[in-house]
């Protein structure tokens, strides 16, 4: 295959698809191969992203809406420290 051969069947696949996190993936690896997309973000610097070894996880939406809410809680001190939770899980299990 050429590469316009290659071009053409991604952009096909692109559009027939509705999955948005293939969409997603697609996305970051563009960016990370720095593809950034000025229009999306205009303060976006325009540098090639870290390098990872293997295998990039990208969060669904309500993954990262968990994850968000998990940093919140934390922020807003809704929270205990391991410590303090290993007393609570030993002082229920002793009951």
């Amino acid at each position: 295959m050429t590469t316009s051969e290659i071009k053409l069947y991604l952009i096909k696949k692109i559009i027939e698809t509705t999955d948005i996190d293939l969409l997603l993936k697609i996305k970051s690896l563009l960016e990370e191969n720095n593809y950034v997309l000025s229009d999306e973000n205009p303060t976006e610097v325009n540098e090639p992203a870290l390098k990872y070894e293997k295998n990039i996880r990208i969060f669904s939406p309500a993954e990262q809406r968990k994850i968000d809410q998990a940093l919140r809680e934390y922020e807003n001190g809704e929270c205990i420290s391991d410590e303090e939770a290993q007393k609570e899980i030993q002082a229920w299990l002793e009951d």
